[in-house]
């Protein structure tokens, strides 16, 4: 399926597939990929949101996004943002790169049950810094209440 259905773009079952282009797409527009492998999806234009379910082997090349981009039940996933992106929500997902914008550093990043994510920061010389978002997580009891922490991977 690659569809849209009124303000929704429907990209599911794509296998093998790196042509998968959106054009024409509206700021009110939402596109929701689901249970493609090894493919490629490249969205021209500021849309809303973009959500992938249930994708192995995903790439999304975005120009700019309103609210956010989430990755639900995915396995080795990766996106790319060439103008802004608010916010990043990364859900049950087994590697996950996240290629940034000058524009998006501000970004906000919420993780829940997930490994091996990376976020690439722009360098001046077009190459990419890369950070690991902590995995691991210490938590104590001070007074009445937790305090949790990351844990600094040794590397």
């Amino acid at each position: 399926v690659f569809t849209r259905d009124g303000k929704k773009w429907l990209v599911e079952n794509q296998t093998g597939n790196h042509g998968l282009i959106i054009e024409g797409a509206d700021m009110n527009n939402v596109v929701y990929m689901y249970g493609c492998q090894d493919s490629t999806l490249t969205v021209k234009g500021k849309v809303n949101s973009v959500f992938l379910d249930s994708c192995r082997k995903t790439s999304v090349l975005i120009d700019s996004l309103v609210s956010s981009i989430e990755f639900v039940n995915c396995q080795s996933v990766q996106m790319q943002v060439l103008g802004k992106v608010p916010t990043i929500s990364i859900d049950k997902t087994d590697g996950c790169q996240m290629y940034l914008s000058k524009d998006s550093l501000d970004v906000e990043i919420i993780s829940s049950k997930s490994s091996e994510m990376n976020v690439l920061l722009p360098k001046a010389n077009g190459e990419y810094t890369e950070l690991p978002i902590a995995e691991q997580f210490k938590t104590i009891v001070r007074g009445k209440g937790l305090v949790t922490t990351p844990v600094e991977s040794k590397g």
